[in-house]
């Protein structure tokens, strides 16, 4: 796989620049091209014998949603350099909804670090639901961060079909890599979960990745163990797989991966 077009997902009400700047590095690095998107949706639904009140309301929403679409396109094309290849997708739609539909145009999607504050989809991209939803890697930016160094990387590894897809989806950072550890959690059942680590690392030296192996106790949690050997050897990025699983409308990640969500300081490449 290689990295040949790039989404990054803002959020109308605060369009992050370091964001955006990280997702042209990594544009320009890869020689990718990049679009923007950026959606809201009226909390509000129009409906016929909804009043006219619901109405007025529902359009005034609608005129601030197109505005602030419209500054966030600005504020995208003035950050991003003519010698990036770039478009701007902007709606009027849940945002994760959208961003799943645009991901079928993607290698890669980038997003923000989750805030602690939620508004039920309406303003703000549900990082869970696209984890699950959009078929595509996605990389979590760390908070603050405006560029991906990427030389060292921690590989969360379990034999699941979502670690498998993970270091396949990540393949091209970790070929780029100078320092690769691809680390499995001692659950209980150490021979087995040796013996596919040493699987993984064999395939990732087929693929010519720098990489070691190692077996780390679970000490306060999956998540806890691996944020902790990932601050010990002062790496830049996790890979891990995404897990979680939909139940009627609402799609729910699992503890480890919520967990990773969480970690801060760190940028997170998840795969489902």
């Amino acid at each position: 796989m290689e990295i040949r077009n790039i989404v990054v997902g803002l959020t109308i009400d605060a369009v992050d620049a370091d964001l955006i700047a990280l997702a042209v590095d990594l544009a320009r690095h890869h020689k990718a091209s990049l679009t923007g998107f950026v959606a809201a949706q009226p909390p509000v639904v129009a409906s016929m014998g909804a009043g006219d009140v619901a109405a007025t309301l529902y359009t005034e929403q609608l005129n601030e949603i197109e505005a602030s679409v419209a500054a966030a396109r600005d504020k995208f094309a003035e950050l991003v350099p003519a010698s990036i290849k770039h478009k701007w997708e902007g709606r009027v739609q849940q945002p994760a909804l959208g961003l799943i539909d645009v991901a079928r145009t993607a290698d890669l999607i980038v997003l923000g670090s989750p805030g602690e504050v939620r508004d039920d989809g309406y303003r703000t991209i549900d990082i869970g639901e696209v984890l699950l939803g959009a078929g595509r890697p996605v990389l979590i930016a760390a908070a603050g961060s405006a560029k991906l160094k990427a030389s060292k990387i921690i590989v969360a590894w379990k034999d699941t079909k979502e670690a498998r897809r993970a270091i396949v989806d990540a393949l091209p950072l970790l070929k780029a890599a100078t320092e690769v550890q691809l680390v499995v959690i001692d659950e209980g059942n150490l021979a087995v979960e040796r013996a596919s680590m040493l699987d993984a690392v064999a395939w990732l030296e087929s693929h010519e990745v720098k990489v070691r192996g190692e077996v780390l106790p679970n000490e306060g949690g999956a998540a806890q163990s691996i944020a902790s050997a990932a601050q010990a050897a002062d790496v830049d990025l996790i890979v891990s797989g995404a897990y979680g699983h939909s139940r009627l409308r609402e799609w729910l990640v699992g503890g480890m991966t919520r967990d990773l969500l969480a970690t801060p300081g760190i940028h997170r490449f998840l795969s489902n």
